[in-house]
């Protein structure tokens, strides 16, 4: 999919006012897509809506709790009768949470889970089968992240968890399209670390930053905007994995990234090694 205009484009996620989401709907909106935000938090979303619309964007708002199937339902019936269709989904609301596996209750758990990965699930599964019904090319994506890829953040185990469990639902989500000849491709979504309102004050991130330095990961903060560039390379390429390689880096960033793709491809290596070799997890747990 080359081109966004007069596309309808869904985003989760999408009402903060220094997310992923908010800067991904600017950005098609941009490229001529309408855009319809979803978000748990109706009075930054309302916010969101009117700041988009007062640049002159088609942005539309729609409350919707992830965690809750019924409420995607909503969502998706809401949009479907507006624009009678939907061309993308990006499945990106996600909220955060550290601490050992008993520091953190089990409602803090099952918060995440509801959030996390339901919020993806939920939203394929409203979605999904409408747009393959249009009969037209489309795209869906699932926001996980580098803590449950390429490294876990075993010091954030329920956070960790849930986006490794996102990265395998999409993965079998697009082995699933590809067996049946689907016109929907699959994404995720893998953000490095970004300047977002995921721990509160995005500066906080900037604390995260100097941490997992000092813990030896070889970060590079990102902003949110930048994501966004990265989401849209994925539709206009087709790759199912949306983030920042070399190549991509370079062309979009400048290299900007270099050092923080290079770390991650020793972790993802590292933790392959280390399933072949069946040695201990050791050399890519980080912290």
């Amino acid at each position: 999919m080359n081109d966004l205009d007069g596309r309808v484009a869904v985003i989760t996620g999408g009402g903060g006012p220094h997310s992923i989401g908010r800067a991904t709907g600017k950005l098609f909106a941009e490229q001529g897509a309408r855009v319809v935000l979803a978000d748990i938090n109706a009075k930054a979303l309302k916010e969101t809506v009117a700041a988009l619309a007062d640049e002159g964007l088609d942005v539309a708002g729609v409350p919707t709790d992830v965690a809750d199937h019924d409420s995607v339902q909503a969502l998706a019936d809401a949009v479907f009768d507006r624009y009678g269709q939907v061309d993308i989904a990006f499945l990106n609301a996600g909220v955060a949470g550290a601490g050992d596996l008993f520091a953190v209750d089990l409602d803090g758990w099952h918060r995440l889970l509801g959030v996390n990965l339901y919020g993806v699930l939920n939203g394929i599964r409203a979605f999904l089968p409408r747009m393959e019904a249009q009969g037209t090319p489309g795209h869906i994506l699932g926001t996980s992240s580098g803590a449950g890829v390429v490294g876990l953040n075993y010091q954030a185990a329920a956070y960790a968890v849930t986006k490794q469990a996102v990265c395998t639902l999409m993965e079998c989500l697009y082995g699933q399209l590809r067996d049946r000849g689907s016109r929907i491709k699959a994404h995720v979504v893998l953000p490095p670390l970004t300047k977002t309102n995921l721990a509160g004050d995005p500066n906080v991130m900037l604390h995260v930053e100097q941490a997992l330095k000092a813990g030896g990961a070889d970060v590079v903060l990102a902003e949110p905007d930048e994501v966004a560039g990265t989401v849209l390379d994925a539709i206009h390429t087709g790759n199912f994995w949306a983030y920042h390689d070399h190549e991509t880096d370079q062309r979009l960033f400048d290299g900007k990234f270099a050092a923080a793709i290079d770390w991650e491809d020793r972790m993802a290596r590292a933790r392959a090694d280390a399933l072949l070799n069946r040695s201990a997890p050791e050399p890519y747990l980080w912290g």
